[in-house]
């Protein structure tokens, strides 16, 4: 994938303590995934914090938002493989308290993302969120698309990848919850799409 953006980024991927790129490296570690090559991307905004031997995993069951990816994923375990990243990949915290990363701090992690892009060679990539979407359109000077109150997403080929974004899971859990059925079934419905596409290059 041959990805362009603006700056002069160096393309790796930050490992427990190496990143130092923007100081949130001292609240706690960059958080991963499992390196390895994935159908289906799922993007966050930002780490959370975890407690003292408490498995640390972006976008982990144990959240609400997690819960909910995995009971997305599930049905689909067997013939896709995921992987779960975000944006930030340490905690933003501000006088213990977490908040939204800033701008600079998603500008100094992009190229970690950018890595991940292009060394696990993503087929679909959910942007959670209208934050996450807007920062990753505008990185890849694409036209952001408005979010469907019917959540009918339409993907956008962006460097030969999928990109879709959706509605934040836990606004949907919040603010949309008695259309929740339809919110996974119509990202479901995108998974079949990922899958014929895998087909008819077989």
């Amino acid at each position: 994938m041959a990805v362009k953006f603006s700056g002069n980024l160096e393309l790796r991927a930050c490992d427990n303590h190496i990143c130092r790129s923007c100081g949130l490296y001292i609240h706690q570690d960059p958080i991963y995934d499992q390196h390895k090559q994935s159908n289906i991307f799922w993007v966050g905004l930002s780490a959370v914090q975890f407690a003292e031997g408490e498995k640390k995993l972006p976008l982990a069951p144990s959240t609400r938002t997690g819960a909910l990816i995995q009971e997305i994923e599930t049905p689909f375990s067997e013939t896709i493989s995921f992987y779960k990243t975000n944006l930030v990949k340490c905690v933003p915290l501000s006088q213990d308290k977490i908040r939204y990363p800033d701008n600079k701090e998603m500008e100094k992690c992009f190229s970690n993302f950018v890595w991940e892009l292009e060394n696990l060679k993503p087929k679909m990539v959910f942007l959670l969120g209208k934050q996450v979407a807007s920062f990753v359109y505008k990185k890849f000077d694409a036209g952001l698309p408005e979010l469907d109150n019917n959540f009918k997403y339409q993907p956008a080929t962006i460097q030969n990848t999928l990109f879709v974004p959706v509605h934040h899971p836990s606004f949907v859990l919040v603010y949309k919850r008695k259309l929740l059925e339809d919110y996974i079934s119509n990202i479901q419905a995108l998974f079949f799409l990922e899958i014929l596409n895998r087909c008819k290059i077989a």
